[in-house]
């Protein structure tokens, strides 16, 4: 029986491929998890929809919160928690994405993932934001996730995993120049690539088409007639 030459994808820090990473982190980056006109207040629909399509984004397992956000019980707290994460994390992707230098990538890249950390230490330790209260089990809570979070995880997760393919992707973390675009952030595919696909790109083709003609059709050298080739 001949061995199959297909290699099973390499996997970034052992658990997500840098396909699965990069899908990931753009549509994490690129959802508006917050409810427009309502500051600091998550969007509840956008957070399911992105914890559907990637589970492994959340700090704790999808079982334990609820993804029906029509729905009161006991996961709610949870869920909540876990909107929190998602839009701090989306916020610190995209001030690094945008960063101008490399000092302000890793410094905003070394913030997601701190918040990612924080508010799954805060899952691990049962700190919802309804038990963040004055008691003493609470404040114990609290000490807790923080001791846990200022430490390495004991497992690389996919998001951790994720931002590390980032930090050494960099220059392929590309906003696209388009200021229609729904969705900027992108990874680029190919060297030179600026816009993230070629409906993005058009208007700019155009644009520059059209500057070239108005630039050039005044230097175009006349036709000689043949009257004049005749007179010669």
């Amino acid at each position: 029986m001949s061995k199959s030459s297909h290699k099973p994808p390499v996997r970034i820090l052992g658990v997500i491929s840098a396909t699965r990473a990069e899908r990931m982190l753009t549509e994490w980056v690129n959802t508006d998890l917050w409810v427009e006109r309502e500051p600091m207040s998550e969007d509840a629909n956008a957070c399911a929809r992105l914890f559907r399509h990637y589970p492994e984004v959340l700090a704790v397992a999808p079982e334990k919160i609820l993804l029906d956000t029509d729905a009161v019980g006991p996961n709610w707290d949870r869920f909540h928690q876990q909107m929190e994460m998602a839009a701090g994390v989306a916020e610190y992707l995209r001030e690094a994405w945008d960063a101008p230098d490399m000092r302000r990538f890793e410094w905003y890249t070394w913030r997601a993932q701190h918040e990612y950390e924080w508010e799954a230490a805060c899952a691990a330790t049962n700190m919802t934001p309804s038990h963040m209260m004055p008691h003493p089990e609470d404040e114990a809570r609290t000490i807790a996730a923080i001791l846990q979070s200022n430490e390495p995880a004991a497992v690389v997760t996919p998001v951790e995993a994720a931002i590390f393919h980032l930090r050494r992707n960099r220059n392929r973390a590309l906003h696209c120049p388009n200021t229609e675009c729904p969705a900027p952030y992108f990874f680029a595919t190919k060297k030179g690539q600026r816009f993230c696909s070629l409906e993005c790109a058009k208007p700019s083709q155009r644009e520059s088409k059209r500057r070239w003609w108005a630039e050039n059709r005044a230097k175009k050298v006349p036709k000689t007639r043949v009257s004049d080739r005749r007179s010669k």
